[in-house]
């Protein structure tokens, strides 16, 4: 009976961190996601050829076009990947936790990952970096169960989904730095090295082969990863627009603090608030108590943060790592275990359980009110989008230009039926003759220079260009109410 309260607890702790990815609900927005739909859509035509970056990361299209595949092209099969290993970090959570820390500590993990706003965000935002967290999660959970039962199988296992992590992004083997400080560790108390642990190691080497067989049968090139893939993170001139290296980034996101280090009580846009100052707390609470209990986790979030923070992206020379938010989903289990393991240990102190209970509730409601405010900035991001795109099927069928993410939108929306939808990079005046052409469709038409650059100077002009309609939506979040798409038609 006990084991079936505990599992109901969770049971029903999974049901509330669906519902609220499903009322939080993203689809595709504005990032690499438009990317990968269309390296899906190629992989189901048979068109699909790696090359790129983008086109590299095998496990984040592969599993995205089996969907399309199945349920068809739209935002709900879009989501689904991500959705399942969103699903998958609360079970993990929960069974990391109970695995070293007890099942009460696995379900105060399990319901703080249920609302915890990055895994809830991008759940349902077609990117890598929530599938990351879970094979991330899965191979720690691997390793740990096979050095408890010594299985062989589940290290392999482990390096497997290492492998699975790093075709999903090459920062998939930071996983590594992790399980190296713990065997080492492990060898400085017991001076004694284990062969064992290079099961994981095989796993890992499984992938690898699979993956160069694969890129040599595809394009020639066992080694497609390093001559192409890695190449990308190396080029320095990429530091001027897209790279962001600033070494103050993560500090300031995680603990909610401005340009000046001023912690921001009204900053709608944050993920975090508080929660980074109670992760503190926690580790400080947790190494003064000598819980060596949870030593695990704080080594698996400092080994992995610190390579984030002071790391290179290049194997050539040393290029700081490149930071956005999202990229600290790597460090969403450790981080929401830590701090669960804080919450269990206080919550049977009884003079301050009511606090700790309080302060717990206050934190998952700071939480709600975080993904409110992310998640209409991020509607608003698209909204103009579906409007162009409604527009556009009341017209007679023509070509039609934008630029290449606004493109991307419009191909997937049409259920890549459309022949006719062109990116305006490199094209000519004369190619854009009887066709519509939508400039202003997202803030790339004022912020970024390099896409402006590549298109012709007829689309600055505009002389003798009919104006069919400009697209007004109700988006009022900066900057996606700062412009309003309009329509063209080009005679001549």
């Amino acid at each position: 009976m006990k084991i079936f309260n505990v599992n109901l607890k969770l049971f029903l702790i999974v049901i509330i961190g669906l519902f609220i990815r499903v009322y939080y609900f993203v689809g595709l927005n504005w990032s690499d996601d438009v990317y990968y739909v269309y390296l899906a859509h190629q992989v189901l035509e048979g068109e699909f050829k790696p090359s790129h970056m983008t086109s590299l990361r095998l496990a984040m299209i592969f599993p995205l076009a089996f969907f399309f595949k199945i349920l068809g092209y739209s935002q709900i099969s879009g989501v689904l990947y991500p959705l399942i290993c969103s699903i998958g970090n609360i079970i993990l959570a929960y069974i990391l936790a109970k695995l070293v820390l007890g099942e009460k500590a696995g379900l105060i993990s399990a319901l703080i990952m249920a609302f915890y706003p990055l895994d809830v965000n991008y759940a349902t935002w077609i990117m890598p970096d929530v599938p990351l967290s879970f094979f991330h999660g899965l191979s720690v959970y691997l390793f740990l169960l096979g050095e408890k039962n010594r299985s062989s199988f589940k290290m392999i296992l482990s390096g497997i989904f290492v492998g699975i992590s790093y075709l999903l992004k090459y920062s998939g083997l930071l996983i590594l730095i992790f399980f190296a400080c713990y065997i080492f560790i492990r060898f400085l108390i017991y001076r004694k090295f284990e062969i064992f642990y290079l099961y994981s190691i095989f796993g890992l080497l499984i992938v690898f082969f699979v993956e160069g067989i694969y890129y040599y049968f595809s394009v020639g090139d066992f080694l497609l990863q390093f001559h192409s893939g890695f190449e990308y993170y190396s080029q320095k001139e990429r530091l001027k627009y897209e790279f962001n290296t600033d070494f103050s980034f993560y500090p300031r996101v995680m603990l909610n603090l401005d340009n000046n280090w001023r912690f921001m009580i009204y900053n709608k846009y944050t993920y975090f608030g508080i929660f980074y100052y109670l992760f503190i707390l926690s580790s400080i609470y947790l190494l003064l108590k000598r819980q060596s209990s949870a030593y695990l986790f704080l080594l698996w979030f400092a080994s992995v943060f610190l390579y984030q923070q002071f790391g290179s992206m290049s194997y050539k020379e040393y290029i700081p790592m490149h930071r956005l938010d999202r990229h600290l989903t790597t460090l969403s289990i450790p981080s929401v275990i830590i701090v669960a393991t804080f919450f269990n240990s206080i919550l049977n102190i009884k003079p301050i359980k009511n606090l700790g209970l309080l302060v717990l509730v206050l934190l998952l409601l700071s939480f709600l009110s975080y993904l409110e405010n992310i998640t209409e900035l991020q509607r608003d991001a698209v909204k103009d989008t579906h409007l162009i795109f409604d527009e556009l099927k009341k017209l007679p069928e023509k070509k039609v230009f934008s630029d290449s993410g606004t493109i991307g939108h419009l191909n997937f929306y049409f259920g890549f039926k459309r022949k006719d939808l062109y990116s305006l990079d490199y094209k000519t005046c004369e190619d854009l003759k009887d066709s519509y052409v939508v400039i202003n469709a997202t803030r790339g038409w004022i912020e970024f220079w390099p896409m402006l650059q590549s298109y012709p100077a007829c689309v600055f002009k505009r002389e003798n260009w009919i104006l069919i309609t400009t697209i007004k939506s109700d988006a009022q979040s900066y900057p996606y109410n700062l412009f309003d798409p309009e329509i063209f038609y080009v005679s001549e």
